[in-house]
C-alpha cells in the first residue's frame, strides 16, 4: 500500500472514529437506561439480554475504534454477565454492585480519547 493509500484511509479512519466519539454519551445513556430497566424487573430475562446485547456491541465497536479503556470496562461487564447466563442464575446483588460500580467508572470515562 503505499504512503498516498494509508494516509487516505487513516484520514477515513480518524473521521469515523470522530463520529463515534460524538455518539458516546448517547451510547453511554442507553447502556445506562437499559441497566435501570432491568433493576426494576430482576426476573425479566429479556431485560437482562437486551443490556447484554448493548454491553458486547459497545465493546467490539469501542474496540475497532481504538476506545481501550470504555472497551475494557464493557469486558468486565461482560464477563459476570456470561457467568450468570452460565450457570442460569440471575445476578446476585454483590454482582449487581459490581456492574454498578463499573458503570460508575464508565460514565466517568466515556469520553477518554481514543488510542490511534
Amino acid at each position: 500500500m503505499t504512503d498516498d493509500k494509508k494516509q487516505q484511509l487513516q484520514h477515513r479512519m480518524d473521521a469515523l472514529r470522530g463520529k463515534y466519539c460524538k455518539q458516546l454519551p448517547a451510547k453511554y445513556q442507553e447502556i445506562e437506561d437499559s441497566w435501570k430497566e432491568y433493576q426494576t424487573d430482576l426476573n425479566n430475562p429479556d431485560f437482562l439480554d437486551t443490556f447484554y446485547r448493548l454491553i458486547h456491541t459497545f465493546k467490539g465497536t469501542a474496540s475497532t475504534f481504538g476506545f481501550v479503556k470504555q472497551a475494557d470496562v464493557c469486558f468486565e461487564i461482560q464477563k459476570l454477565l456470561i457467568d450468570a447466563k452460565g450457570n442460569h442464575k440471575t445476578l446476585t446483588q454483590d454482582v449487581i454492585a459490581v456492574i454498578n460500580k463499573l458503570l460508575a467508572n464508565f460514565k466517568v470515562i466515556i469520553n477518554t480519547p481514543a488510542k490511534k
